[in-house]
């Protein structure tokens, strides 16, 4: 199987999954709910997805109907949340766990956040990126990515490996790890592609 196929299959669960829990339609009954992250960009490797959920004013309730009524397909294993409105991601973050009929467990992560939160938010990133990608730069992702996935104990942001593809022209995992120690960046992150910022 070629790094683009595994990518292709695990993006398709993702979308299985998400049909099956009727997360979006569930979602869009608190606020506006915009599926970001690798599963956006058609760069999944790994069994994550990830979305954001903008309403006029977040509250942990909300988010609970949701959860009660994911539970009750068999297949979701977990469910919790945690309030992070008064810290720097100013969100309520729900998460589940979904074991697929094939053994493999997901992870869905889901935050609820205000229409005018001041950023960074992931859906300021899922246009310029996919904008921004190219051939080259998602096989060298997906590669990367893979690898990352891999290595024991190694635990990176997919953003980083994206900064350092598009913007850096990073092309295998060794330079990533090379750029990695050159860039000791945490926390939260406002990049995006230079050829984006550039027109901005």
């Amino acid at each position: 199987m070629t790094i683009y196929e595994l990518a292709e299959r695990t993006n398709n669960t993702a979308y299985q999954i998400l049909r099956e829990l009727k997360l979006l339609e569930r979602w869009k009954e608190v606020g506006e709910p915009i599926l970001v992250g690798a599963a956006a960009y058609r760069l999944m490797i790994s069994p994550d997805i990830d979305m954001e959920i903008y309403c006029e004013m977040p509250n942990a309730s909300a988010g609970f109907e949701v959860l009660a009524q994911c539970v009750k397909h068999p297949n979701v294993i977990a469910a919790k949340y945690v309030d992070l409105l008064d810290t720097e991601d100013q969100g309520i973050y729900y998460q589940m766990k979904y074991r697929h009929d094939d053994g493999i467990e997901w992870k869905l992560d889901m935050w609820l956040m205000a229409h005018d939160h001041p950023g960074p938010c992931a859906r300021d990133l899922v246009e310029p990126l996919k904008t921004a990608l190219t051939d080259e730069t998602r096989r060298s992702i997906l590669e990367i990515k893979q690898q990352i996935g891999q290595t024991l104990g190694l635990k990176v942001p997919s953003i980083q490996v994206y900064e350092a593809v598009i913007d850096d022209n990073v092309r295998s995992f060794d330079q990533f790890l090379i750029w990695q120690a050159a860039h000791n960046a945490s926390g939260l992150t406002r990049w995006k592609p230079e050829s984006v910022r550039k027109n901005d």
